[in-house]
């Protein structure tokens, strides 16, 4: 057959936990809740199974013929795993498949030891699956909380005025009814041993401490089948996909990639005609630093001939004087305002959704990837609808998006065809604005802001599309006060750039009346820049690494700026505690080999490396007591070619929150190295190229 079936693991302890407490007992009859339904496929109803060890046998029918299943239940890590045992082993904590064996053929005779595996119907698993929702919705009215459905759907739980509870997704919500918190269903069932043993006791009678349940989802996606395991806290689903990549899919990646040469032409051509001084600029800097970087360049190893020092005991920089160099560092004056930490897409987006149905007056997106697959259509989708009511414009890079196309992420449903052209779709049955950034050079805009009624501003390292929400660990910040009023500024520089004559147009820009006034709790912030001859953020950062006296904390997916890592080696030549955290994979192949040899030379020069496992997108550093985030990677193309935009401040609030919520957890999740990565002679090649990306 041309499907097979997939073992999705989301089970007791195996992905991270929520807070919450132990779910409480809810009546059945005070819940309505609209499930998930694939009514485009028959559904799939397991008619007898059977386990036998870590061995999973499930028989169903399918278009009148009896189809047999067998899986292999994963088994427990090794006893005394490597550091690359330890990192496979937690990125297998993800929600990562192995293949499960299907045939039309009968089982053989099951093993003696082989035991009936009890089976419970769709009302069992939809009355289990509504009770757990249930226990985690806040009764109070005008909130609700959002229920991740293993990355396929996401419902809003909310209890209406009769004390019913409800649920919609969560892009139809009404304005009126907010997120209180984003939870995934993996987590909801690992705090609910109880309610799991309750279930498997009436399905079997207390013989058995598992069972099956038929879910009620169809054949082509969905999870059909979950076992579950009381003693063991295992709770798997089965899912099926397709083997092979439809025709279809194909075509528009070759679409996408056609797109980005076509764009890459014209955006020379346009560029050079619109925007002439821009252009040159471009050409200047990139001509100018490469020279430069070329004839200054430090090897890291000329700092290994000596002992590595301990950490010295000294006082950390003091932060009134080093605002006091800034000044002098860079023209960007200091502004204020107030910052709230959303660390990852369950964070993130969810204050997005609120924030793009709450807007009263404009909505305006200034971002590197507009993404095509089914969680971007579903944010928009949501901005058409509300560009019926208030001003919404999106200011996206063509070459991050156009390439963005020509891939998509390993957890996107089997059946999604995504449209020929994403900004077509933005504008087709909408009053949508889009105009797509030229990249001159190929140089990019990396910045993601967006600003909505001038209030509640977003950055950070996240575009749209669905890595961000489910597969990658990144970071945004909600900003508000008059830090708020530089990014609507610079969107509006940006915008204009973009329209015809955008070099006069951007000249003649003047910043209207500010929108936000200081507030008492609001802590100073300076916004930072990688523009066209003007590299802020690697000039602060240098300087900050050479003033840092007690710690320099970094987590970053790239490392390939020859200065920065000269520089880290010798502050910690000098006694300073330095610290990275960098990703097991990237989403980069060239960078991740090249991440080799810079976690390779800084371990050599005493600096501690982590490996964070899986996908990390963060961005991030903590130098002594001030912070540096945003769009920017440690990488020459944030630090001296593309547009990139960071916030920065040096208050001990935001500083001590960003450890918490951010650093601590994330060195707490990595594995640290504690002997070289083994290398190739091609990573030194790769090393090259990714000197220039």
């Amino acid at each position: 057959m041309a499907k097979s079936v997939v073992l999705l693991l989301l089970g007791l302890g195996v992905l991270g936990g929520c807070t919450m407490g132990s779910i409480e007992p809810v009546p059945v009859e005070s819940i309505h809740v609209s499930g998930i339904s694939n009514t485009d496929a028959p559904t799939l109803l397991a008619e007898q199974a059977y386990q036998d060890d870590n061995h999973l046998l499930i028989q169903f029918k399918q278009d009148g013929s009896l189809v047999y299943i067998t899986a292999t239940l994963p088994s427990e890590p090794a006893a005394d795993p490597t550091i690359f045992d330890q990192l496979i082993a937690q990125r297998e904590r993800a929600p990562v498949a192995p293949l499960l064996e299907e045939s039309q053929q009968p089982w053989p005779r099951p093993p003696s030891s082989a035991l009936p595996l009890p089976i419970a119907g769709i009302v069992s698993w939809h009355e289990f699956r509504d009770r757990l929702c249930a226990s985690i919705t806040p009764r109070k009215p005008g909130s609700g909380v959002v229920v991740d459905f293993l990355q396929q759907e996401e419902l809003f739980f909310y209890y209406d005025r009769q004390g019913i509870l409800q649920s919609i997704p969560v892009h139809e919500k009404p304005p009126s009814l907010r997120i209180a918190d984003t939870y995934r269903f993996s987590e909801l069932l690992t705090h609910a041993k109880h309610v799991l043993a309750e279930y498997i006791a009436l399905a079997n009678g207390g013989t058995s401490p598992a069972l099956l349940f038929n879910t009620g989802d169809g054949t082509d996606y969905g999870y059909p089948f979950v076992y579950a395991n009381h003693t063991t806290g295992q709770i798997v689903f089965l899912r099926r996909l397709p083997l092979d990549l439809p025709p279809a899919m194909e075509q528009l990646s070759n679409n996408a990639k056609a797109q980005v040469l076509v764009h890459a032409s014209f955006s020379q051509m346009g560029s050079t005609l619109m925007q002439p001084l821009g252009s040159l600029t471009r050409l200047f800097t990139l001509v100018t630093h490469k020279t430069k970087d070329t004839l200054s360049y430090k090897p890291v190893a000329m700092l290994q001939t000596q002992p590595v020092p301990p950490i010295a005991e000294r006082p950390p920089m003091d932060p009134i004087q080093w605002e006091r160099e800034l000044e002098l560092l860079v023209e960007s004056p200091q502004t204020q305002g107030h910052i709230h930490y959303l660390v990852d897409g369950e964070a993130f987006f969810a204050r997005l959704i609120d924030g793009i149905q709450s807007a009263q007056e404009s909505i305006d997106i200034r971002l590197y990837i507009f993404d095509n697959d089914d969680y971007a259509l579903k944010i928009a989708d949501l901005l058409k609808r509300r560009s019926r009511d208030v001003k919404v414009r999106i200011l996206i890079d063509g070459l991050g998006t156009f390439g963005a196309h020509s891939s998509e992420s390993v957890t996107t449903p089997t059946n999604y065809r995504p449209p020929a052209s994403m900004i077509d779709y933005l504008e087709s049955d909408s009053e949508i604005k889009v105009r797509i950034i030229r990249n001159p050079w190929l140089a990019g805009d990396h910045t993601k802001t967006i600003v909505i009624d001038r209030q509640i501003g977003f950055l950070g390292g996240m575009n749209i599309g669905r890595e961000y929400r489910y597969d990658w660990h990144d970071l945004m910040v909600e900003l508000r006060g008059p830090v708020v009023d530089v990014l609507h500024n610079e969107f509006e520089r940006n915008w204009l750039q973009e329209d015809f004559l955008g070099d006069l147009r951007v000249s003649m820009y003047r910043p209207g009346s500010p929108r936000n006034a200081p507030q008492p709790d609001n802590i100073p912030i300076r916004v930072l820049y990688t523009k066209p001859g003007d590299s802020q953020i690697l000039r602060t950062q240098i300087a900050a690494i050479g003033r840092a006296q007690q710690r320099i904390y970094i987590e970053n997916v790239y490392f390939t700026s020859d200065a920065m890592l000269y520089e880290l080696a010798k502050a910690r030549r000098r006694g300073v505690d330095v610290r990275i955290i960098i990703p097991y994979r990237g989403d980069n192949g060239v960078i991740n080999r090249s991440n080799i040899l810079a976690a390779n030379a800084l371990l050599a020069n005493g600096v501690r490396v982590y490996i964070y496992p899986g996908t990390s997108h963060m961005k991030g550093a903590l130098y002594d007591g001030w912070l540096c985030l945003g769009s920017a990677n440690f990488d020459d193309l944030s630090l001296r070619v593309n547009k990139e935009l960071n916030v920065a401040t040096t208050d001990p609030t935001a500083v001590q929150e960003f450890l918490d919520q951010v650093l601590l957890p994330d060195f707490n999740k990595s594995v640290e190295l504690k002997e070289p990565f083994p290398q190739k002679w091609s990573d030194y090649l790769m090393e090259l190229l990714a000197d220039h990306l």
